[in-house]
């Protein structure tokens, strides 16, 4: 059986990860779609591409023609949605909407999230019955878009499901994606160009990170695991582990000694606070109930990370 897979952000961090990982399955028709003219990327020679207008409704409804599978990662950054909360209800939130109004009937759409719908103040165990705080423009329209999406998937429209992704971090396909504002993507930027890493915080703040490398296999396990599993289509999307960002930052100093041979001194500029943040536990056994489960370490996409970082950003 084909499936006819859509990438909308298909030029994108993830979509290119992602449309690397669905360009090699034999069952895979792939559509990437990006509101720029390009060609097929080389790791995804196979695909087809789709300028969208998503101001244009026809274009959206072209985009999903004779589709039955949809990965919606056309979203704008955390720091663009602060900077611009009216353009960020307009691209994360109604062209969600659009797409989902333009699906085929009972297509899959699998709707990429985030971690921050639960807000900023995360303490104890965070399950997908923990109650949103979504309190900035980002995690807002997020939220409102999951709410799309299920809406629709009880309507008997479409089988949808929302991935509410912790904090992702890998090397992207090429140098020009907006990717590079993450916290371990930065600092794995800096080991290279700069041979220090500086934190601006105090660097004590926890947070759940997840590889690219797990974050693209658990879109491709929800595009096709069984209709039976969705349930009430809300799926947390974590890590093996929360840590410290100043353990990160010191984890990516010992693996650039390793896999570079040296090791960047790390600074820390941000006063230490009065009271250590909490700790916090990203449960994700919803989704690994289905069968997924991440295996990827932090170090493996760290070294994959730092070797790109080397030959984009290395000083000539």
């Amino acid at each position: 059986m084909t499936h006819r897979v859509l990438l909308t952000g298909g030029f994108g961090t993830l979509g290119g990860r992602l449309a690397a990982i669905l360009g090699q399955d034999p069952q895979v028709k792939l559509r990437l779609a990006s509101r720029f003219k390009k060609n097929s990327p080389v790791w995804a020679p196979q695909a087809e591409t789709f300028v969208i207008d998503f101001e244009n409704m026809r274009s959206v409804k072209e985009m999903l023609h004779d589709i039955t599978h949809v990965v919606h990662l056309v979203a704008m950054t955390d720091f663009e949605s602060r900077a611009e909360p009216v353009k960020a209800k307009l691209v994360n939130t109604e062209y969600t909407q659009r797409v989902v109004e333009q699906c085929p009937k009972n297509t899959r759409v699998v709707y990429l999230s985030t971690i921050q719908v639960y807000g900023t103040d995360l303490h104890g165990t965070i399950t997908e019955s923990t109650n949103t705080s979504a309190n900035d423009a980002y995690s807002q329209t997020h939220l409102e878009a999951e709410k799309i999406v299920t809406s629709a998937h009880k309507g008997g429209r479409i089988e949808g499901l929302s991935l509410r992704n912790a904090n992702g971090f890998g090397a992207p396909m090429s140098q020009d994606a907006k990717i590079w504002q993450i916290i371990a993507n930065d600092l794995c930027r800096q080991a290279v160009e700069k041979k220090v890493l500086t934190l601006k915080s105090h660097g004590l703040q926890c947070r759940n990170f997840i590889p690219f490398t797990d974050v693209c296999n658990a879109i491709h396990h929800s595009l096709f695991m069984s209709s039976d599993l969705l349930g009430d289509t809300t799926f947390n999307l974590g890590g093996n582990a929360t840590i410290r960002v100043k353990e990160m930052a010191e984890l990516i100093a010992s693996r650039c000694a390793k896999i570079l041979g040296y090791k960047p001194e790390l600074i820390v500029q941000g006063a230490p606070p009065e009271n250590l943040p909490a700790t916090f536990v990203y449960n994700s056994d919803k989704l690994r109930s289905t069968g997924f489960s991440p295996s990827t370490s932090l170090e493996t996409e760290i070294d994959r990370l730092l070797v790109a970082c080397q030959k984009w950003f290395e000083p000539k």
